[in-house]
């Protein structure tokens, strides 16, 4: 069984963040990010699908979107 660090380390770090402890997301697929309860927030992809934010994961996102 492979782990999320696993993944994290093993996939291009430009391309993919972890955004929450249980997900990790293709930056090309993020239409837009936005507030979700009191410290977090949310990443809608493409697709429509919703993805969690953590507080951490917005601060990596930032960094790599450039925001």
């Amino acid at each position: 069984n492979k782990t999320m660090t696993h993944f994290e380390n093993t996939l291009d770090k430009e391309q993919f963040v972890r955004s929450h402890r249980s997900y990790i997301v293709n930056v090309q697929h993020i239409t837009r990010i936005d507030p979700y309860e009191k410290d977090n927030h949310v990443a809608i992809l493409r697709s429509g699908v919703k993805v969690p934010v953590s507080r951490s994961g917005y601060g990596k996102l930032k960094e790599v979107l450039g925001l």
